[in-house]
């Protein structure tokens, strides 16, 4: 079996090594570091050359590539710049979720916009006491009319001040075991009533 790179997995390769040398500047990057700052000029522009999102089906604004192209891609950012690299990457959390499982017109709605620098996704999966463990989880979301109102905390969510939607994991059914049965997922708008998002300080690494 061949594992090498195609041709064209190689051109990706080279397109996105020479972006990330062109345009991560140290100074830029530490500054953004100091002062806890996303670096949405570099997404923007990663947008416009495709690199964001190059996984998604042209239809909602990606290239109709795979996962590993898209690996391709976070690895040249990261090798030029690890924290920059990691924004860029994840710039797109969680979103995966919709191009699964959302249905057409959220597809369109949210994912077009992040293809192209105009919007960021987060995942609230994490909380206080439980951490990542999933079986655990606290949030819940209740029926009430025609939605739901959802009540948790959430703590340590990539991209959760800067987002502008959020994929919320909250457990829709306490009744069901095992209690990861009843769980489901929601689109939570920037803005959303009762919907608040607090700074977390200082933090060591990759941010």
């Amino acid at each position: 079996m061949n594992f090498d790179l195609t041709e064209e997995q190689k051109e990706i390769q080279k397109a996105t090594d020479e972006f990330a040398k062109g345009e991560f500047d140290k100074e830029v990057i530490l500054d953004l570091e100091r002062n806890h700052q996303f670096p949405f000029a570099y997404l923007k522009k990663a947008c416009q050359l495709g690199f964001i999102g190059i996984h998604y089906p042209e239809a909602y604004g990606g290239q109709g590539y795979g996962i590993l192209e898209n690996a391709l891609i976070v690895e040249a950012f990261c090798r030029r710049d690890s924290g920059v690299g990691v924004c860029l990457s994840i710039a797109n959390f969680s979103s995966e979720i919709i191009l699964r499982f959302g249905n057409e017109a959220q597809k369109k709605k949210y994912l077009i916009p992040i293809t192209r620098g105009e919007a960021i996704s987060a995942g609230a999966f994490t909380e206080p006491d439980h951490g990542s463990d999933i079986t655990q989880v606290r949030t819940t979301a209740v029926k009430d009319g025609n939605g739901y109102v959802i009540n948790g905390v959430k703590t340590f969510i990539s991209n959760g001040r800067i987002a502008d939607f959020t994929i919320v994991l909250c457990q829709s059914d306490e009744e069901v075991k095992p209690s990861y049965r009843g769980m489901s997922t929601f689109i939570v708008e920037k803005g959303s009533k009762g919907f608040e998002v607090s700074e977390l300080g200082e933090k060591m690494g990759i941010k």
